[in-house]
């Protein structure tokens, strides 16, 4: 079987874009003193992982369908969970809901299925 080399290209170019765009809203964000707006440093390391999740969902989606392989659709299903618990933390940072007491147990429940998923794909046969 032939890969096509076209599609991991595609997806890396997807990636420098996307970071390219991250840091420049990053600093758009700075206002003039050099203080954030809205967001600190570690809400865009939360962007910058929750797109990273996203591109691994994406790529291990695309491995999915070609071998159907439950171990791999579980992976992509903990990446695509990851990527929803970083898109929750960051519109509960911007949207200001991240004093509501089930945020954090929300979040830890994601987290939680991120690990099961990745525990059931590497036990399975």
């Amino acid at each position: 079987m032939k890969r096509d080399p076209t599609i991991i290209v595609s997806i890396f170019l997807i990636c420098v874009l996307g970071l390219v765009a991250i840091f420049l809203f990053s600093s758009a964000a700075v206002n003039d003193t050099g203080a954030f707006n809205r967001w600190d440093t570690s809400d865009i390391i939360v962007i910058f992982t929750t797109f990273l999740a996203a591109v691994l969902a994406i790529i291990s989606f695309i491995g999915y369908r070609r071998d159907r392989r439950t171990k791999v659709l579980l992976v992509t299903l903990a990446f695509l969970i990851f990527t929803l618990k970083g898109v929750f933390i960051v519109s509960g940072d911007f949207f200001g809901r991240r004093v509501h007491p089930l945020f954090d147990m929300v979040a830890n429940l994601l987290d939680f299925g991120v690990l099961a998923c990745l525990f059931f794909g590497m036990t399975m046969k």
